[in-house]
């Protein structure tokens, strides 16, 4: 894992015991997808949500045979760590910009037993210097124009949901340049946004399409996501069938079959849960 700055001190007792370090006073230490993953999450900053579980799995259908995956806007990591575990032999690179993020996603790398690389860069300055060829690229990119909007206190809170230096435009820009001729991006978004979403993939070159609308429960209903691949050719979009979260007489805890399988095909985390 590339991140400038030192390693942080281990806590008393924990080298050596077989546990995880502590969290820091600000974070928790979760149990998430069914223990398949513990994360350090800040308990007023950025908190993951069940968006990086689908976009994980997403990605993983319609390219299972990456062998060079990037997440753009890595955040606390658990996409590329979910990513990673679902493809070991895939070589995986975070991109975050917030370097608080980014440090916090290095201690998750370690703490679930993965090796990525992992880069302090903004994407509005472009593509991070020798990151070319992948064969998918993933984004749970910022999901909010600031203009209009009351704007949440804790910074890291605020650039992670809020646009700030660059644009959902500008990351598919980035994400195209990264990719192989037959490379795909994926990307989560809210399902209000969906048009501008695909006016952005078009816009980067990524025109051949498949886009998927995540529901909470009832296929009737709303939308709450979309889902959205695009590779390298015309503009073609093709509606895939829509996708619920949850069964119709399930608790929120419990998955669709689709997402409860994939879950289960994940390692376990190497440290106790």
């Amino acid at each position: 894992v590339r991140l400038s700055g030192p390693e942080p001190p281990r806590p008393a007792g924990a080298e050596g015991s077989g546990l995880p370090a502590p969290p820091q006073p600000s974070e928790s230490l979760d149990t998430l997808l069914r223990g398949r993953v513990r994360l350090y999450q800040s308990r007023k900053g950025y908190r993951t949500s069940v968006d990086a579980m689908v976009l994980a799995w997403f990605a993983h259908e319609r390219a299972s045979t990456a062998t060079q995956v990037v997440d753009l806007g890595a955040g606390s990591g658990l996409v590329a760590i979910t990513l990673a575990k679902a493809a070991p032999s895939a070589a995986v690179t975070l991109v975050e910009r917030q370097r608080s993020l980014a440090e916090r996603a290095r201690r998750n790398l370690a703490l679930n037993g993965v090796t990525a690389d992992l880069r302090l860069h903004d994407l509005a300055d472009g593509v991070p210097e020798g990151l070319t060829d992948m064969d998918l690229a993933v984004s749970n990119p910022p999901y909010y124009r600031t203009h209009g909007r009351n704007l949440p206190p804790d910074p890291e809170r605020r650039d992670a949901h809020y646009e700030s230096t660059a644009s959902v435009e500008q990351f598919c820009a980035v994400a195209a340049a990264m990719l192989k001729p037959t490379g795909v991006l994926c990307m989560v978004y809210p399902a209000t946004g969906a048009h501008r979403l695909v006016r952005a993939f078009a816009a980067a070159g990524l025109g051949k399409m498949q886009l998927m609308t995540v529901h909470h429960r009832d296929l009737t209903g709303p939308a709450v996501r979309v889902l959205l691949a695009g590779r390298r050719g015309a503009v073609d979009v093709v509606s895939l069938p829509r996708f619920a979260l949850h069964p119709s007489d399930a608790l929120d805890h419990t998955y669709c079959p689709t997402l409860e399988a994939f879950l289960n095909r994940l390692p376990r985390s190497p440290t106790p849960v």
